[in-house]
């Protein structure tokens, strides 16, 4: 029965035992040590999405995946923002050393042409890395995305409302973000190999990726660390 089951899972890509905990080479260091430990694939997945729920924007949601980013595009690999709320400041991006010529930005408008363009994308199997912004989805929208990411062989982020959270979803994992005394807190409440945990990065962790000081919001977020000042309005 045993045999019979292990030779089914290996067919079949979209079925896993709960239990399973992925490989290194599955996946992209996330860049933080806290943060690969407390993933399954010590990274983030690869053949997987993962949303990232923020309260605010300008907390450090997108500098939380430069470390990946510069190691995709360092390699050569193409990475792509589809839809994203700011115009991405491309010396921001540069001296954190994501190679520009390898950074793909797609303005698809609104989420029904922004989901469509990144199940494209996903499907390709051209991109190591894609990131999408969406404001509305669904279920069966979200598991369009988890099968095309699991096609491509793709590290896949959507980015959502906070109050997504309350929806279902059948991609790979979830994380609630939000600022907390100064430290960006990633409350890890889905894992698809793995336990729900809470994660914390200090400030001073950012540095290195970024290759400045992060700016340390006070009371309200400021404008991402990595978004032109004469950026498009969030929809």
């Amino acid at each position: 029965m045993d045999s019979a089951l292990d030779a089914l899972l290996k067919s079949q890509p979209t079925l896993w035992r709960g239990s399973d905990r992925y490989n290194d080479d599955e996946s992209v260091p996330t860049g933080f040590d806290a943060l690969d430990k407390a993933l399954p694939a010590q990274g983030w997945c690869i053949g997987g999405v993962t949303e990232l729920l923020s309260r605010h924007q300008g907390i450090g949601e997108l500098s939380l995946l430069l470390p990946a980013l510069r190691r995709i595009t360092g390699e050569g690999q193409w990475a792509a923002f589809i839809n994203p709320p700011y115009i991405p400041y491309a010396p921001a991006l540069g001296n954190a050393c994501v190679r520009l010529d390898r950074l793909l930005i797609i303005d698809s408008g609104d989420d029904a042409n922004t989901l469509w363009a990144t199940e494209q994308v996903l499907r390709s199997g051209l991109f190591a890395g894609v990131v999408a912004w969406v404001n509305r989805s669904s279920a069966q929208q979200q598991r369009r995305l988890q099968l095309a990411a699991e096609t491509g062989r793709t590290w896949a982020t959507v980015y959502r409302p906070w109050h997504a959270d309350k929806e279902h979803s059948p991609v790979a994992a979830r994380l609630r973000l939000s600022l907390v005394e100064a430290r960006l807190q990633l409350d890890i409440f889905k894992l698809r190999g793995g336990n729900p945990c809470t994660v914390c990065i200090e400030p001073s962790e950012f540095d290195a990726s970024q290759g400045v000081e992060w700016p340390i919001p006070a009371k309200l977020p400021r404008p991402h660390p990595v978004s032109s000042p004469a950026s498009k309005p969030a929809v």
